[in-house]
């Protein structure tokens, strides 16, 4: 048995040495474009179904003039609160600081591609995507699934043609539409500026494809869809041409990535309240229509998961918040459902920032969020949801022990003393 175990262990070892060879390559790679680009032209020799295009960056809204297609705006420019948190023993105070969003608008597009799980559009020659044309200082790296190469105000996109046609349908890809966060915040709060136009009821709606295979995210668009939208999976990196296609832009304004960590501003973490309070209300008064109306109670919970903690020391954290009237919680073994009630009785959330904090909109009022997160991040989006909904963020700094290829490969360490000192203030 023992010499089954360790082989075992040397397979994973083995695995994990291989995996992170293969990961440097990519990398290596993927920033030297020229290289890159080649690697992708022998894929394209290889799978003669996979195409690479190159496109002009275009905004919807400029191709919309210069078309003259329907381009309705639903909210216009509009000063959006930013909260920069307080961090406990910390001097400085919490400050609320503003930016100015972009307009908020419904584009009704017809005969253009759309490619799952990729938030932009392309037609004729041209990339439609705002994020791309917002990027004036050029501090994003919106390099992310089919969108391969940005340089200047050019893409070069590589996908499958799929050879279908879709006759109608309302957009609601997106990139990283498998991460709750992303899915909740950036996706469902458009439904927000569908649902509001009567018109819009009876079409289809387009969900990339890992949404109907993962759980809790079915479960959220399911609350989310009251109009009974018929649904047309879309699958990864395939392209389809969409006849009339019904696109609401965002309603929130975080990049992606960014190139260089420390280049994060206060306007990467503007969020329109309308949107996520219009997820939080549709899906509590969904949740309370089948179960007893939730109660905010005394509860405490601290947020951990099973796999890939990013927190080094999270057992001897959660040891303290154990003693302190807590109970941990892991949301990947719970329902949609079981979740949003957990959140919703909770008096105080505690945990390291991650996607499971998304919950946080379906806390009552004046419930108190702590997030363990280094503060040089300067990472305000948690805080703003927070802020916006009428909660009260109290953050813990902690130690970067491990700098990854990006901030979420990054490992901390929270100084126990100091977290000490900050449960005795509850």
């Amino acid at each position: 048995m023992e010499k089954i175990k360790a082989a075992i262990k040397k397979r994973k070892k083995l695995y994990k040495l291989i995996v992170t060879c293969i990961s440097f390559i990519r990398d290596f790679i993927r920033d030297r474009k020229t290289l890159y680009y080649a690697t992708l032209k022998i894929q394209t020799l290889i799978n003669h179904r996979y195409k690479l295009h190159s496109y002009r960056i275009m905004s919807v809204k400029d191709y919309c003039t210069k078309n003259n297609l329907p381009y309705r705006v639903v909210v216009g420019e509009k000063t959006r609160d930013i909260c920069v948190p307080a961090f406990f023993g910390e001097r400085d105070k919490e400050v609320n600081r503003t930016s100015v969003s972009p307009e908020i608008y419904v584009a009704e597009l017809f005969e253009v591609d759309i490619i799952g799980a990729n938030s932009f559009l392309t037609k004729v020659g041209c990339c439609l995507y705002d994020m791309a044309v917002m990027d004036d200082e050029k501090r994003y790296d919106l390099r992310f699934e089919s969108l391969k190469i940005v340089n200047k105000n050019n893409a070069i996109v590589g996908s499958f043609d799929s050879g279908q046609a879709i006759d109608e349908a309302v957009f609601l890809l997106g990139f990283a539409s498998f991460n709750y966060f992303h899915f909740t915040i950036e996706l469902m709060s458009k439904l927000k500026f569908i649902d509001s136009h009567e018109e819009y009821h009876h079409i289809p709606i387009l969900i990339d494809e890992i949404v109907l295979k993962i759980p809790q995210l079915k479960q959220l668009f399911q609350a989310m869809n009251k109009y009974n939208h018929q649904i047309i999976p879309i699958e990864k990196q395939r392209r389809y041409m969409v006849k009339r296609l019904i696109y609401p832009s965002d309603s929130s304004w975080m990049p992606i990535n960014v190139k260089d960590d420390v280049s994060l501003k206060d306007e990467d973490f503007m969020v329109a309240k309308e949107g996520i309070e219009y997820v939080q209300q549709t899906v509590l008064k969904k949740i309370n229509s089948n179960t007893n109306k939730l109660i905010a109670t005394n509860r405490k919970i601290f947020i951990s998961r099973k796999h890939n903690k990013r927190l080094i020391n999270e057992e001897e954290v959660i040891e303290l918040f154990l003693k302190n009237g807590f109970e941990i919680i892991y949301p990947e073994e719970f329902s949609f459902k079981e979740q949003v009630e957990m959140f919703s009785n909770a008096k105080y959330v505690a945990g390291t920032t991650g996607a499971a904090f998304t919950n946080i909109i379906y806390c009552s009022s004046n419930a108190t969020i702590i997030c363990i997160i280094p503060k040089k991040y300067k990472f305000y989006m948690y805080s703003t949801i927070g802020k916006l909904l009428g909660l009260k963020p109290v953050f813990l700094d902690a130690r970067i022990t491990k700098k990854g290829k990006k901030i979420s490969g990054d490992q901390f360490e929270l100084d126990l003393n100091y977290c000490k000192e900050f449960l005795k203030t509850l």
